[in-house]
């Protein structure tokens, strides 16, 4: 037998482990994660007025805890809520919300404020808005006018109970309705809190913390997403999504990417010229090129020496593919000199409006190596880049998350 000396033996082990790390792949990204299920509820009926308190300082813990207004729940939870909506249109009334679908990371904050679960349900088992699978709700007139009740929403007295009497009798008559109505749509109540209800089956839903602002609607069945690297990184990872009748599944991924050489902006910041990748959802397409067609289903374009995108903020043709170079307005040449835009896709970023200055020309290419970032855009293999084209169905409404916060 031979023997190695002790160091050869530790660069051995060394280089094994460098190795497995090399070879491992990333954690896919969960549904749960990027918040896939929950569909908005003013999507599905305007009519439904919105009023999350927790996106107020009009809450028990006095402080702005979303950071968005949108409510969110599981989509068969919503389209109860949807029905009971109608049935009260019937008697003019309507549903006000006051919260829905709640990320984990909010229960934490909630949970260091008020660690009191007779309050505040602990985030180590997470609560029923965490899985959204539970809303809370009151009642307003055909006017919009909210009604009164017993007592205020998120008053944690004997007020709130469902067996209190001591109250005016309209406030007791309005409980009765919303409790009647949100009992014939199938929800369950909480005796202590007359705002709030669970869903039947809210047991077959997992806890999730997604930031709601990186929700897609309910139509898309096709979902692209990218996670923020590392601080100071900008090689990331991107991960294809689809909805099947099973629900979504991870078909593509992972995919090593490279973002933009000064990271990812915070929300709606990101401007022209500061090596950012814009965060959020966005639509894709059209796909283009320099070849004149290419194997995909959605709508392409071939780039050609007289395709420009303007990037010019005080140009009215701002952030726009345009046909003939322009003799003053800032722009960038879609057929390049190198391959970087042999094949891309459109990120549909800052589209509908166009605003001025806020950044341009954010697409999804061809990049220059591993590692190399890009000027804002999202950058991978050219092989990579086939794949994703290949899968992209325009009818499923495909969307690219950028940003999402990893596991």
């Amino acid at each position: 037998m031979k023997y190695f000396p002790g160091n050869i033996v530790c660069r051995l082990l060394l280089a094994f482990v460098l190795l497995l790390a090399a070879v491992t792949p990333a954690q896919a990204v969960t549904p749960e994660r990027l918040g896939l299920g929950l569909v908005d509820v003013k999507a599905l009926d305007p009519a439904i007025i919105i009023d999350l308190k927790y996106a107020t300082t009009d809450n028990f813990t006095g402080q702005v805890l979303y950071p968005s207004a949108r409510c969110l729940l599981r989509e068969s939870v919503a389209w109860r809520l949807v029905q009971v909506q109608r049935d009260l249109q019937s008697q003019g009334l309507g549903l006000k919300v006051f919260d829905g679908y709640r990320p984990l990371t909010v229960q934490r904050k909630m949970w260091s404020i008020v660690p009191d679960e007779n309050y505040v349900a602990n985030p180590a088992t997470g609560s029923r808005h965490n899985r959204g699978a539970s809303v809370d709700v009151g009642l307003v007139d055909s006017a919009g006018r909210e009604l009164p009740m017993p007592s205020k929403f998120d008053e944690f007295s004997e007020r709130s109970h469902l067996d209190f009497e001591d109250a005016p009798a309209d406030t007791l008559r309005n409980r009765q309705i919303l409790q009647t109505a949100m009992r014939k749509g199938g929800f369950l109540p909480v005796t202590t809190e007359w705002w709030h209800f669970d869903a039947p089956d809210w047991r077959n839903f997992v806890v999730a913390d997604a930031d709601p602002r990186l929700v897609p609607g309910p139509a898309t069945e096709q979902v692209l997403a990218v996670a923020e690297p590392a601080p100071g990184q900008v090689a990331s990872v991107l991960w294809g999504l689809e909805k099947t009748p099973q629900g979504w599944r991870n078909v593509l991924g992972p995919i090593p990417v490279v973002l933009g050489r000064s990271g990812i902006a915070a929300f709606e910041q990101k401007r022209e010229g500061d090596g950012k990748t814009p965060r959020g959802v966005f639509g894709l397409g059209p796909v283009f090129g320099y070849a004149a067609t290419a194997l995909t289903r959605m709508p392409y374009r071939q780039a050609t020496a007289e395709d420009v995108w303007i990037d010019e903020p005080s140009s009215p043709r701002y952030n726009q593919w345009v046909k003939g170079i322009p003799a003053k307005e800032s722009h960038e040449k879609m057929r390049r000199t190198d391959g970087l835009y042999q094949l891309g896709i459109v990120i549909g970023y800052n589209t509908d409006p166009v605003v001025p200055g806020r950044g341009s020309a954010i697409f999804l290419h061809v990049w220059k190596g591993a590692g190399q970032s890009t000027s804002g855009c999202v950058a991978m293999a050219l092989p990579d880049l086939e794949r994703v084209v290949a899968w992209l169905d325009p009818a499923r409404q495909p969307r690219i998350i950028l940003g999402y916060q990893g596991e």
